[in-house]
């Protein structure tokens, strides 16, 4: 329980240093704001409907929450006019009610997020033609670009995801076919735990082993860092799903840790 606790609190910097680090100009044009309820960080961004600018965290804690809590959630994103978000939480930890309290509050559960675990053993060796480097604030733009496309962010957001490169915690690494960048991975380093996230891939180049080759060197830097645990996170398995991401996080070294459930209004309907 200690170590869940310890992930948690990384992610919540994680999602701090996403507002502090944002630019003024990108934050009021995507009304980028973080609201606090209780012990609960909300991030909202009204100008972009991706989950990723629109969460709650900071309800998987060893605590039982308030069912007041979740009803002023629901209705801060509802007067900012944000009609979908996700509210992480475990709910086997919580009062048999408090699914009941959920759904009268309009929401009903989506597909969760399993969180690994691992330690800074040498990673698996990579095979790829692709050359990876870590990256700095000169290569940042593109970055970005491929990060926001792969996780539905506009392009409004990338101004927020290259400004990553401006804070010494995270380690932003590229993938490259010649001079064309064409897959990312990032880390984030606190409390002797590194965060991996935004991997992504440019289509035309899936399966070519650019995740792979990022994921061992992240690996590599978070053992030069003197860090105790690597954490990742994807989607949970479900039937029907190849399970990409999934399988190659196992691959590496990776335990699953826990799955965490999601939450999100019962009558959203993603935009065609």
């Amino acid at each position: 329980m200690e170590l869940e606790l310890r992930t948690e609190a990384v992610e919540r910097e994680v999602l701090s240093s996403l507002y502090s680090n944002c630019p003024a100009a990108t934050k009021k044009a995507l009304g980028f704001r973080i609201v606090y309820i209780d012990d609960a960080l909300l991030l909202t961004a009204k100008a972009d409907p991706a989950i990723m600018l629109n969460r709650v965290h900071g309800l998987c804690a060893d605590k039982e929450i308030k069912p007041s809590t979740i009803q002023k959630i629901a209705a801060t994103y509802t007067a900012l006019g944000i009609k979908n978000y996700f509210l992480h939480l475990y709910i086997e930890d919580q009062p048999q009610a408090r699914q009941q309290q959920l759904i009268n509050a309009g929401l009903t559960d989506a597909r969760g997020w399993m969180r690994f675990i691992r330690d800074v053993s040498t990673p698996r060796g990579s095979e790829s033609e692709l050359r990876v480097e870590k990256i700095e604030a000169n290569h940042a733009n593109e970055f970005a670009a491929i990060v926001c496309d792969a996780f539905d962010m506009s392009n409004t957001a990338t101004p927020l995801i290259a400004a990553l490169a401006n804070d010494a915690r995270w380690h932003l690494y590229a993938s490259f076919d010649g001079d064309t960048m064409v897959g990312t991975g990032a880390m984030f380093v606190h409390d002797e735990i590194a965060w991996l996230d935004w991997a992504a891939t440019v289509p035309n180049y899936r399966c070519k082993g650019s995740h792979s080759a990022i994921m061992a060197a992240r690996i590599d830097q978070a053992k030069s860092l003197s860090c105790k645990h690597i954490v990742t996170e994807t989607c949970e398995a479900v039937e029907g799903d190849p399970q990409h991401s999934y399988k190659n996080i196992l691959k590496h070294g990776f335990e699953e840790m826990r799955i965490r459930q999601n939450y999100q209004p019962q009558h959203y309907q993603p935009p065609q």
